[in-house]
Parts: C-alpha cells; structure tokens; sequence
C-alpha cells in the first residue's frame, strides 16, 4: 500500500452506529488485534485488550453501561433510556481496551492502540467505532466484578472500546469532509 492509499484508508473511516449480525473473521480480528498491539507504548505491559465475541454478553455490558452511565447526568439518562437505544450498536465484537495504570498516561497508550485497530478494520473492509459509553459497565458497585469476569489485570483500568462488524448501511467513503478541524500553522 502506497501513501495515497493509507491516507484514503484513514479519510474513509467512519464510525459506524448500526451494525448488521455478520462476525468479523478470526483471521481479520487476529490482523485488527495485531495493529493494536504495534502502536507505540510508554513501557511493556501498559494495556490489555479484552475481546468480547459473544452478543448476549455484549448485550449485557450495554444494559449496565446505561444504568451507570445515565447517573452521570439528566442528559445521559433521557439518551440512555431512550427506547431502542444500544450503546453498542449491534456490534459482533466488543474490544475493551485496559491500561495499566502504573504508566499514568494509559488512556493515551490505549487510544493509539484504537487508532491502530480502526484504520486496520476500514482496510480491511470491517465497520467499527470507538466508544467510551461500554466502560461505563465498570463504573458501578458491580465494576470490580466486572473486571474479574472479563479477566481484566489488576492494576488495570478500562479506558475505552472499539466495536468491530460489519455495517447495516454499507461502508461510508468519509467524502462528507466531516473530519475537517482548524488548524494553526505557526513557524
């Protein structure tokens, strides 16, 4: 893959908020995870990835996600009750990613790991979209439970997700221009 090509891989990707049943491939999940893991990292052993496959499960972290995160505010409960609404949008995986809270700037080290995860998937033709919305599953009484049933390292933190399947509205070529931010050049 050339320069144009990587650069139309990063400007096409678009989160996705309506997933169809289709699972992701093993051999794609293990090339997605692998990306992940190749981002840069402050020290060894600074993030863990917990990948759920499974969509009862899934459907039950999006459950008490809502619970806990409509505590947050008046806003976040008339979002999370609403009818219909999933957090995860129907995904077929659910990726925590975990940072090892020694490092003090895991949630960065987590999220080079996403960026990694999301170009990888649009390459490979896979939907995703990172959320912060399933952490807040561990934010209750029930958090640390949480952590040990998804195998979760102590001493680490869930700092945000990526869900990965395969798009109910097809894949969007990102020619909205919506990434457009301002930027400031000084020299």
């Amino acid at each position: 893959m050339d320069g144009f090509q990587t650069l139309d891989v990063i400007l096409g990707r678009r989160s996705c908020r309506g997933f169809s049943t289709e699972p992701v491939p093993q051999e794609i999940l293990v090339d997605i995870l692998e990306a992940g893991q190749a981002a840069p990292y402050i020290m060894p052993n600074s993030r863990h990835f917990t990948v759920l496959r499974d969509r009862r499960l899934i459907e039950e972290i999006s459950r008490v996600a809502k619970g806990e995160g409509g505590k947050i505010s008046a806003e976040h409960f008339a979002l999370f009750s609403s009818p219909g609404f999933d957090g995860t949008y129907g995904a077929s995986t659910l990726i925590i990613l975990s940072g090892n809270e020694a490092t003090r700037q895991f949630e960065l080290v987590c999220g080079l790991s996403a960026q990694n995860m999301l170009i990888t998937a649009q390459a490979f033709g896979v939907a995703s979209c990172i959320a912060y919305f399933p952490i807040f599953a561990f934010f209750g009484a029930d958090g640390e439970s949480w952590r040990n049933r998804l195998k979760i390292p102590a001493g680490f933190r869930p700092s945000l997700a990526v869900m990965l399947g395969y798009s109910e509205y097809g894949m969007d070529d990102g020619a909205d221009g919506r990434y457009k931010n301002e930027i400031t050049y000084i020299s």
